[in-house]
């Protein structure tokens, strides 16, 4: 019981467990049972009915939700393997439009701010007016949290481009 509550702990797990670890053992007395003895598959110190041992009660109790577990997550991975990267690519950000940039929160974009009437450069985009979006870093494979990483994305061409391109679309509308 501990191996369920561990692993499963559903109802449907539950009466997986059960119907494995009495329809198991239930279907090798069946099975050992027709066959002559000292022929085929027996055990070598049957505690039950001089068929089988104790212990395989819980063995099927345990593997039943264990085996389910496993192909819910083969059927799982299979699944996410099948999907057409078309649909994955399809997908737009919404709060970047697929640019990978968004106005930065710091200077609302603008790449400066006003502080003790001055006008100082913003430090958060070093005077950008964007920054990496984080909503989408992680689908292109990057750790939205690797700092180093986000600069290197910021000092390079691509994201400016996006978001010139961007700028330019909006623009035209």
């Amino acid at each position: 019981a501990t191996g369920f509550t561990v692993y499963d702990k559903t109802i449907s797990g539950f009466i997986t467990s059960l119907a494995t670890g009495v329809g198991g053992p239930l279907i090798e007395i069946g099975l050992i049972s027709s066959l002559a003895k000292g022929s085929g598959y027996h055990y070598t110190a049957p505690d039950f009915l001089d068929l089988i041992p104790l212990w395989i009660c819980p063995v099927y109790f345990l593997g039943g939700p264990a085996v389910g577990n496993l192909a819910r997550g083969i059927w799982n991975a299979l699944q996410d393997a099948e999907a057409p990267a078309a649909d994955k690519e399809e997908e737009v950000c919404v709060a970047c439009k697929d640019t990978r940039a968004v106005a930065c929160p710091n200077c609302d974009g603008q790449g400066s701010y006003e502080t003790y009437n001055r006008n100082v450069q913003c430090t958060s985009c070093s005077g950008r007016g964007f920054v990496i979006c984080r909503a989408c870093f992680g689908r292109y494979g990057d750790d939205p949290w690797d700092i180093d990483a986000i600069r290197a994305k910021m000092d390079g061409k691509e994201v400016q481009q996006r978001v010139e391109q961007e700028k330019r679309r909006k623009f035209l509308l």
